[in-house]
């Protein structure tokens, strides 16, 4: 098997399943953006704009275009069906249909309630993403780039930002044409890097360059 060697390198991939105590930010927006830009600043990336965050379900507004043309399409039959025949029906024609009444109080209840957001930041050196699930108190967190970082200084962020029980994380260096060489741990509450149940560190000192893999 080649060996990977550092002309080789194409980059760091960090990769991060992480389950909170609670929803805290997990449904704001505005804290996803400040991640991005504080991640940029702290990883010395380059961003190319702004970051992009949405909180789920984002298809709402296609969803109520959707009611807002079957509304209408109704009101236009209702007036021919008035124009060409109102002696025979005598009054008003209602063609309003249930189902479109029920998606449109669903929508509004949705707008208003919590949910789970999606956020990219795009550098001129790769990318981070991240997607959280407020029900289940769990979000997916990854940051690649060729130029490289400290995990320590993303990791540290998420644990600023959110109320983490525990970061499952895969710290992945890619190479063009050799192995990837990979490293599985974990960072609990209280900032100990744990690897295969034992606790081999603090996170800020730990050297991630001389961790050695360990993904069976």
């Amino acid at each position: 098997m080649k060996e990977p060697h550092r002309n080789d390198l194409v980059g760091r991939h960090l990769i991060v399943d992480a389950s909170t105590y609670n929803r805290r930010n997990l449904t704001s927006t505005d804290t996803i953006f400040s991640l991005f830009e504080a991640l940029a600043r702290n990883l010395d990336m380059t961003l190319l704009i702004p970051p992009i965050v949405c909180r789920y379900p984002f298809a709402n507004s296609e969803i109520e275009s959707f009611c807002d043309d079957v509304e209408m399409e109704l009101e236009d039959k209702v007036k021919k069906l008035e124009t060409e025949h109102a002696e025979k029906l005598g009054g008003h024609i209602d063609l309003s249909l249930s189902p479109i009444r029920i998606m449109r109080e669903f929508l509004r209840r949705r707008q208003v309630e919590d949910s789970g957001v999606t956020g990219i930041s795009i550098w001129a050196e790769s990318h981070a993403a991240i997607h959280t699930w407020d029900e289940d108190n769990y979000f997916s967190f990854d940051a690649f780039s060729c130029k490289d970082y400290r995990p320590k200084d993303a990791l540290r962020l998420l644990l600023n930002h959110f109320d983490i029980e525990v970061l499952n994380c895969v710290n992945l260096m890619r190479y063009q044409r050799s192995m990837p060489v990979v490293t599985a741990f974990q960072v609990n509450s209280s900032w100990d890097v744990v690897v295969k149940g034992d606790v081999v560190g603090e996170l800020d000192t730990i050297d991630f360059t001389k961790m050695p893999a360990n993904l069976d």
